[in-house]
């Protein structure tokens, strides 16, 4: 069944009301109409089955017919990830979305060729993750958040909190642990696992003796090297199968 975002400022007291683009959408492209019933989210975990009531020629009114409010894992995995060149980081937000990433982070390393995000891509980087949430019936919406630089991560973040966070780096140059190695030494206190995926380039050494410093986990993703988008949903894809199992 279709599922649709709804801002939740636009349900109360079991009526939804869907306006601007979402009702183009809704009323002009997919011609739905009074009767019938779609899945609605509010971006905030909470999922609903409704029912269209109004159609008119600016918005669309209904009724929730029941609610279902998503459950958060018990383990969040961030994904702090360089960014590739071109459209291929679009790619990577949705399919982060889609397997189910907590949140994402675009991360500016030594060797990073993009350093910079416009107000406009930024935007449109929500957009993806959205409707990436729209397509895969996810009830909340994986924040793309500002563009950080590693050192900053590792200075003023929550990284470094070893009671309940445990941060993974998938690196060429390890070659004995896995992340199902790492992932089955993690006791019940681990609350958040961050994975971090290095540029084109590959991590500068600094980069690795520092973050080593700081207790992080270097992994091996396979003998062959990957390009950011793989590595990224591959290792995010190792975490969070193993984490739901």
């Amino acid at each position: 069944m279709p599922h649709f975002y709804v801002n939740p400022k636009n349900i109360k007291d079991n009526i939804f009301t869907i306006e601007e683009e979402q009702f183009h959408y809704l009323a002009n492209v997919r011609r739905f109409s009074s009767g019938d019933e779609i899945k609605i989210f509010d971006g905030l975990g909470n999922s609903f089955l409704a029912r269209i009531d109004n159609v008119t020629k600016e918005r669309i009114t209904g009724t929730v017919i029941s609610a279902k409010t998503f459950q958060n894992p018990r383990v969040k995995i961030s994904l702090y990830t360089a960014i590739p060149k071109g459209d291929r980081f679009e790619w990577l937000i949705e399919k982060a979305s889609e397997i189910g990433i907590y949140r994402l982070i675009p991360v500016i390393y030594s060797r990073s060729v993009v350093s910079e995000i416009s107000n406009s891509k930024f935007e449109r980087y929500q957009k993806i993750s959205l409707s990436a949430s729209s397509q895969c019936s996810r009830a909340d919406i994986m924040p793309v958040e500002k563009i950080e630089t590693f050192e900053s991560i590792l200075k003023f973040s929550n990284v470094n909190m070893p009671q309940n966070t445990l941060n993974i780096m998938p690196w060429e140059c390890e070659d004995g642990l896995s992340i199902f190695k790492i992932l089955s030494g993690v006791d019940e206190k681990i609350t958040y696992i961050n994975i971090f995926i290095g540029p084109e380039g590959g991590f500068e050494q600094k980069e690795i003796n520092a973050a080593l410093k700081c207790g992080f986990k270097t992994v091996t993703l396979g003998k062959n090297i990957l390009r950011v988008e793989t590595a990224a949903i591959v290792a995010s894809s190792l975490a969070v199968s193993y984490v739901e199992n």
